[in-house]
């Protein structure tokens, strides 16, 4: 289990330097670029090639992987032009991926339109992803669909059976609809077959399970990237962000070594 961290929420208004320099600096191994969002860190579909890079080259020498591309693309709309729209700037996406050496994109399900039939919300979202996954392939990157909206582990499984291609992931996203009887084996365990990345996010919040999400993660063999996905509201502020960041450090490498023992 290695920490990357995720753009979105408390860190996206740094600049890609300082940003690296924060993960370097607290012992994070990996990074997953939010686009679409006007994040600091620049890191965006339209950057040309000496852009990317120079992103390549920033990363390289703080010793920080490109581990995602994130991205806010959805195919569960009916409308077969936003559709189309949503497959077609994934694509763009995919190649900014493979420019960056990023294995994944990251996107969504990501809800279930009201009157129409969830079977075929599920099918249209696995058609989505399997053309993504043809493309993706020849590009050396995955389409990798977060358990996230109404898209969750049940959800999310279905869609994966449909898609049945090798260049395909799904993303844990640690949320409060994993936990069934206060655990989340059950749901971990019927996704576990096309895991391949991890989302978490309040470490230290109450409700989530994280110590046994550790334990189970550590017991089937996961050696992948987890990204915090940390967020604050205006309620709740982070403080110095450097030593928000020094916490969840301590606390990720903390629960590492909770489920080794």
């Amino acid at each position: 289990m290695k920490p990357s961290w995720m753009t979105y929420g408390v860190l996206k208004d740094l600049s890609r330097s300082d940003l690296l320099a924060m993960l370097k600096d607290h012992g994070f191994e990996g990074v997953e670029f939010r686009t679409d969002a006007n994040h600091g860190h620049g890191v965006e579909a339209w950057i040309d090639e000496a852009e990317r890079k120079q992103v390549v080259a920033d990363c390289a020498g703080t010793g920080i992987r490109i581990v995602s591309v994130a991205t806010g693309n959805r195919y569960h709309d009916p409308d077969a032009g936003d559709l189309r729209k949503h497959i077609e700037e994934t694509k763009v996406r995919m190649d900014l991926a493979a420019d960056l050496g990023a294995p994944r994109v990251r996107v969504f399900g990501n809800n279930f339109p009201e009157g129409v039939p969830r079977e075929r919300t599920i099918a249209q979202v696995a058609g989505a992803l399997r053309e993504l996954c043809d493309y993706g392939t020849q590009r050396g990157v995955k389409p990798s669909l977060e358990l996230h909206g109404e898209f969750d582990w049940q959800a999310c499984r279905a869609v994966a059976e449909q898609v049945d291609h090798e260049n395909f992931g799904l993303i844990w996203n640690s949320v409060p609809q994993d936990v069934v009887d206060g655990s989340v084996r059950k749901a971990l365990d019927t996704v576990w077959f096309w895991l391949d990345h991890v989302h978490m996010h309040d470490l230290a919040g109450q409700g989530y399970p994280y110590r046994e999400l550790f334990r189970l993660l550590h017991e089937k063999g996961y050696e992948g990237y987890m990204s915090a996905e940390a967020e604050r509201g205006a309620d709740r502020g982070v403080g110095d962000l450097w030593m928000f960041v020094a916490y969840y450090s301590d606390l990720f490498r903390a629960y590492v070594d909770l489920a080794r023992a």
